[in-house]
Formats: structure tokens, sequence, C-alpha cells
């Protein structure tokens, strides 16, 4: 049996594996990208915070310095401002120092010397009385200071960072954590593949042991030698196997027994009926007996009395005769039959019945046919009973018609008459020994009973029905290849 990888349990276990493996690698990776970046960000904040304020010392003082006359600034703060710029550990973008009305005094792009600044971080940056950090744009930190003692103010530093090269680091440091998840789900499905390796290999094994071995085989010499849960899997199927060989030897006796008793109680009926047939003659020859020995009988009364002794006696001849010879049982003769010219062939040889009682024939058999294995020569026995029966249920006339065809329960033949019919009380009797509703000699009671023999040793039924006034039809159904009962 081939199942879609996806549902079978190593599939599941792997896919529910990796989607772990997902999540928890996915909720360690923003946690700890979160962190580095927070943890980044706040190193640069802290080296750019040092260096701007550090110098806004020097500044602030050649500010004051040149102010009292003590020294000529002279591209003094150009030089710092130049010098910042060269640090390339911070990626600084720009370096500034605005007076209190925003006019640039220095600057690391010279053609940005004396320009004016109105925009809205300038204007924050002017008027903050502490260091402030601002972000003009994502991957940009501003970070000013004011230059001023106490409630002098000279002018701001500021100073750009870029903050380009850290969204790198962060998308460098993703990859590397999805990378490594891989590398993760990759091992844990290797890992897996080998575990359950290690836990189907036993399995497949029971299961072929499954596979090959039949319930009627004896598993009592059979020893597990595993000690874990497999080794119970495979004591519950031998026990299965034990119990399911002792329900079959228990279905055996049971249908040894059944058939004993279905035979011992067709041998009832038998004797019921056999018995009822000598009976009735025996009582006329006791009678003529009694006669006899009582006397005074004139010679006519005499032979009266010997005929009918002779006529009892012959009719239980004529009953003891036919039972032995219905009572045979030969072995089934199979072979490839045409049922359409078995049929013709019985029904030409009631032709004459069919004829003289003005009977007319209605038949529906398939030319296309296949081939039965059956006996033809006592499936043709049954079918001339059949036929016979339907003829002398039509005195009068009638329409004979017969019916065959293939169903799922093999080749179905059916044969009904439009006589008279059978009467619901004694229908369930039609195939009993010695049953009959013929007058006295036209029948034996031994022809429906013989049939359905016949039929049950090709593994088949015969079924009789009888709709109120509509007649009688005899269905019988024999299976195709059936080997019967022998």
């Amino acid at each position: 049996m081939q199942l879609n990888w996806l549902r079978t349990i190593k599939g599941k276990f792997t896919l529910y594996l990796s989607s772990l493996v997902i999540v928890i690698m996915s909720g360690l990776s923003f946690w700890t990208i979160s962190r580095e970046k927070e943890l980044m960000e706040n190193a640069i904040i802290r080296e750019g915070t040092a260096y701007v304020e550090s110098l806004a010392i020097s500044c602030t003082n050649t500010m004051l310095y040149e102010e009292v006359g003590l020294v000529d600034e002279s591209g003094l703060l150009d030089n710092y401002i130049s010098d910042l710029m060269k640090k390339s550990d911070l990626h600084i973008r720009y370096a500034m120092i605005l007076n209190p009305q925003g006019d640039v005094i220095a600057h690391g792009s010279r053609a940005e010397v004396e320009d004016i600044y109105r925009d809205p971080a300038t204007e924050r940056a002017l008027s903050a009385k502490d260091t402030l950090l601002q972000y003009p744009s994502p991957n940009l930190l501003d970070i000013s200071t004011p230059l001023a003692i106490s409630s002098k103010r000279w002018g701001t530093l500021r100073i750009g960072i870029s903050l380009e090269y850290l969204r790198n680091e962060i998308s460098l440091l993703i990859w590397r954590y999805v990378l490594l998840t891989a590398g993760f789900i990759i091992a844990a499905i290797a890992i897996n593949g080998f575990l359950f390796g290690l836990i189907t290999k036993p399995l497949k094994s029971l299961s072929e042991e499954m596979d090959s071995m039949r319930f009627r085989e004896d598993v009592t010499g059979l020893k597990v030698n595993r000690r874990d849960e497999i080794a119970i899997l495979q004591q519950s199927f031998y026990r299965m196997v034990r119990n399911l060989k002792a329900d079959e030897e228990e279905r055996e006796r049971t249908r040894k027994n059944l058939f004993l008793t279905e035979k011992m109680a067709a041998i009832g009926k038998l004797t019921a009926g056999l018995a009822h047939e000598i009976n009735n003659p025996l009582g006329g020859i006791l009678n003529c007996i009694y006669h006899f020995k009582k006397g005074g009988q004139s010679a006519e009364q005499r032979r009266e009395y010997l005929e009918l002794m002779e006529d009892g006696v012959r009719r239980i001849q004529r009953r003891v005769t036919n039972l032995l010879e219905y009572a045979r049982n030969p072995g089934l003769e199979r072979s490839a039959t045409d049922f359409r010219a078995l049929m013709m062939r019985t029904l030409s040889l009631v032709d004459y019945q069919l004829t003289k009682s003005r009977i007319r024939v209605e038949e529906e058999i398939p030319e296309d046919l296949p081939p039965v294995e059956i006996d033809k020569d006592q499936i043709g026995q049954v079918l001339l009973n059949i036929l016979l029966n339907a003829i002398q249920a039509m005195p009068d006339g009638g329409v004979l018609r017969l019916k065959a065809w293939i169903s799922a329960e093999g080749l179905v033949v059916t044969v009904a008459d439009t006589g008279e019919g059978i009467p619901a009380e004694i229908l369930s009797k039609a195939f009993d020994p010695f049953f009959t509703t013929k007058k006295d000699g036209q029948g034996t009671g031994l022809g429906l009973w013989l049939s359905q023999k016949i039929i049950e040793q090709h593994g088949g039924s015969i079924r009789l029905t009888s709709p109120e006034g509509q007649g009688a039809a005899v269905e019988i159904v024999i299976p195709l290849g059936s080997k019967g009962v022998l």
C-alpha cells in the first residue's frame, strides 16, 4: 500500500518538527536581532555623544578665549570639524558648528559655511539646553549639543552619523539566522529520518510478517525477541492470530455440526415421507389379510383382495425403487457448457407435450451467453423436471416463459408458467421429499427435492414463487466458476 509521504507518521513528525524549529528560531532570531540592533545603536549613541561633548568643550573654550581676546580662532574650529570628519569608525556624514541664529560657522564641507539652516531639526537643536538626539531620516542619527557656559551660549555643535552600515549588519545577521534555521531544519530532518528508520524498520518487518502469515498457521512456537512497544504489538498480533485460528476451528466444528444436523433432518423428512408412502398400502394389505382370516368371501372377492394386495406391494416396491434411484449421489462432471443449447435441447424433449397442451413458449435467452462450468446431464435433468411440472400445471394451455442472464451472483435462469399456481400454505413444502399435489401415479414427489440437491451441489440456489392467480415461477442461480458441494 502506497501512502502519501505527508500522511505517514514520519512525514507528519518531520513537518511538525520543522514547523517547531522555524517558530523557535524565528522567535529567537527576532529577539536576538532586536537586542543586537539596540546594543549596536546604543554603542553608536554613546560613542557619538562622547565625541560631540568632548569636542564641544574644546570649541566652547576656543570661542570663549577668542571673545576675551586671548586667542585668535583663525580656522581652529574648522580644524576641529575636519579632524572629526576623519574618524571613519563613526561613519560621520556631516559635522557643523552653528551660531545662535542658525548660521554655519564651520562645516565639514566648506561650501556649507555661512549658510543658514531653518529646518525643524536645526530649530530643535538651537533651542536645546542639553545634548539632543534626533533621527531626521531612518538611516541618519543627528547628535547636537550647545556650546555654552552657564547662560552664555556661543552656538551649537551638530554631527550626523549614518546608520546605513548598521542596517547592513542587521540584514547580514538576519541572513545568518535564516541559514542557521535552514541548517537546523536539515539536521532535524536527517536525525528524524535516522531515528524513524530505527523505529520503522521493525514495524515494516512486522508488517511483512503479518502479510505473509495466514491465520491458519500455528504461531505457538513463535517468540518475541524484543523488549519494547513493538514487542507488545507483535505479541498482540500473535494473540490475534491464535484467537482467529481458534474461532476458525470453532466455526468449522459448528459448520460440521450444522451440516450433520441438516443431514439428519433431511433423513428424518425422507424417512417420514417414505413411512407415509409405505404405511398407506400396508394398511390396505393388512385389511385384506384380516378379511382372508375372517373367511366367508366368494371367489370374486378373494380375487379382488389379492389384486388389492398385489397393487399395494407394487406401490411399495415402486416407492422404494424410486427412492434408491433418486438417492444416488454421482459426482459432478463439470465441463464448459453452452447453456442456451442445453435449454433448447431440453425444450425439444417436451415439444410433443407442449403442442398437445397448446402451450406457447416465450424465451429470452441471449445467444452470447458465456459458457458455464456445469454438469450438463444433471442440470439437463433439473430443467426437464421443471419444464414437465410447468406443462402439467397448464392442462388447458398457457404461456411458458424462459429467461436466462448473467448477474453479479452468476447464471440466473427462470421458468414461469401461467397455470393456477401453488397455494401459499403448501408452497414451503414443495421441496420436501415425496410431497406432491399431483394425482396418484402422476408424480413421485421427489423431482423438486432432487433438483434442489443438484443445484446445491453446484453451489447455487433454487427458489419457487407463486403469486396468487399468476402461476408459478422457478428461479435458479448457479455461481460462475463455483466449485460447488461435492
